[in-house]
């Protein structure tokens, strides 16, 4: 270390503009940190060593980037209050809690005036305004369903070739074709061109398509009502030429 300070025996009864204060260095030593500081004066120069303790910076009450200047104020400290000065000081407590809080800054209150108070709620709400409805367009109602096919017609369809109809509704028609089985469809959807009349066709047991076999009756029974108009109980019967 540097030599004793000049100014330990007559300290300035007062800092002039020509003294100036000095941070040199610092040195962390086994209890404390220590900071040298250096007073130049026209008259002369000094060093001073001032140490804060290890456990003050563990304990939160001074920062470590505080150091320097905590030991800088207190050194102006001593030099204006004129007292004699040791070539080490040992910061206490006390000039610890007094830097701290000259140096915390103290939270703003904010100023309540009239201008800043928020405004209650009116207690009046605007009345809402029904939304005008548009009017919804509404199909008119036909009374007319989707055609619906019988049971056993032949039909051709342009994509599974032909097939049997073999039950059908007002939404769906099942389909069974000779080459690509049963196929349903929206009714309203299929189109399909019809070969033959209604129940002339029918699916055999091992999914074969086939006519329909007519029965005896269907046979027998007249293709259509008489040309003449007459009931079939009111015509004569023929009359039986003998043979020769």
């Amino acid at each position: 270390m540097s030599a004793q300070p000049t100014l330990g025996q007559s300290p300035p009864q007062g800092l002039s503009r020509s003294t100036r204060v000095e941070y040199l260095d610092y040195q962390n030593l086994p209890d404390y940190r220590e900071y040298r500081m250096a007073v130049r004066t026209p008259e002369g120069s000094a060093e001073f060593r001032l140490r804060i303790p290890i456990e003050a910076f563990s304990a939160k009450r001074v920062l470590v980037q505080d150091g320097p200047d905590v030991c800088y104020q207190k050194l102006l400290r001593t030099l204006a209050a004129g007292e004699t000065l040791s070539p080490v000081v040992t910061i206490d407590d006390a000039e610890l809690a007094s830097y701290r809080e000259a140096h915390t800054p103290t939270p703003r209150r904010a100023s309540w005036t009239s201008a800043s108070r928020p405004k209650p709620p009116s207690s009046r709400r605007t009345p809402l305004v029904p939304r005008p409805r548009l009017p919804v367009a509404v199909p008119p109602e036909t009374g007319e369903t989707a055609p619906a096919f019988d049971e056993g017609q032949r039909v051709s369809h342009t994509i599974f070739g032909v097939g049997v109809t073999m039950a059908s509704s007002g939404s769906y028609t099942s389909v069974h074709f000779d080459d690509n089985g049963l196929r349903t469809f929206v009714t309203s959807l299929l189109n399909v061109e019809v070969l033959s009349a209604p129940h002339t066709w029918e699916t055999g047991p091992r999914g074969k398509n086939r006519p329909r076999d007519r029965s005896p009756a269907e046979s027998l029974a007249p293709a259509g009502p008489p040309l003449d108009g007459a009931r079939p109980e009111d015509r004569e019967p023929p009359a039986v030429v003998p043979r020769p």
